[in-house]
């Protein structure tokens, strides 16, 4: 016997609008804690780095990170929507994993300082986020296609990262 597949908007517990702050402060967090971990990382270091010509400029990082976080929220809103679906829980795992590694990457890049190292936490928070937009999908495919500015940027800064790790001497290039 299989469990009934909720329609798209079907909502099976409490109040809808609950999951949506909850998602929107995490993103907050997420905004946050990231613009903190690079703040506390600019310094000498960063600035003698070479960047690759395809780097946008500062002011275009915010704004950016800012509407890919909103959409995340709202993505995974309608997926907390879905409860009872059966690819809720590996939805919303993936979710917390990507979380952690988006973090995490701000840590190790700009706070320790390692941009070698922060490439393959990057890479790994890659497939996160590719696997996550594949359980997403199986959810809902609204939240899925909200998730593709967020991998097309995760592209972005796998480039960049990339670039950086392979043209300065002081990481392995």
């Amino acid at each position: 016997m299989s469990l009934p597949v909720p329609a798209e908007g079907d909502v099976r517990q409490g109040g809808q609008y609950g999951s949506l702050a909850m998602t929107s402060a995490i993103s907050a967090a997420l905004l946050g804690m990231g613009g903190w971990l690079t703040f506390l990382g600019l310094g000498r270091w960063y600035v003698e780095l070479e960047f690759p010509p395809y780097q946008p400029p500062p002011w275009v990082f915010t704004p950016v990170w800012t509407v890919v976080l909103t959409l995340l929220a709202w993505s995974t809103w309608l997926v907390c929507r879905r409860v009872g679906h059966p690819g809720v829980g590996l939805a919303l795992g993936l979710y917390g994993a990507q979380c952690v590694l988006n973090v995490g990457w701000s840590l190790l890049f700009f706070t320790v300082e390692r941009p070698d190292v922060a490439m393959w936490e990057l890479l790994a928070l890659d497939v996160t986020l590719a696997l996550m937009i594949a359980a997403y999908a199986r959810v809902s495919k609204v939240a899925a296609v909200m998730l593709v500015p967020y991998f097309a940027w995760l592209m972005m800064s796998t480039a960049i990262n990339a670039w950086i790790v392979a043209e300065n001497p002081s990481f392995g290039a």
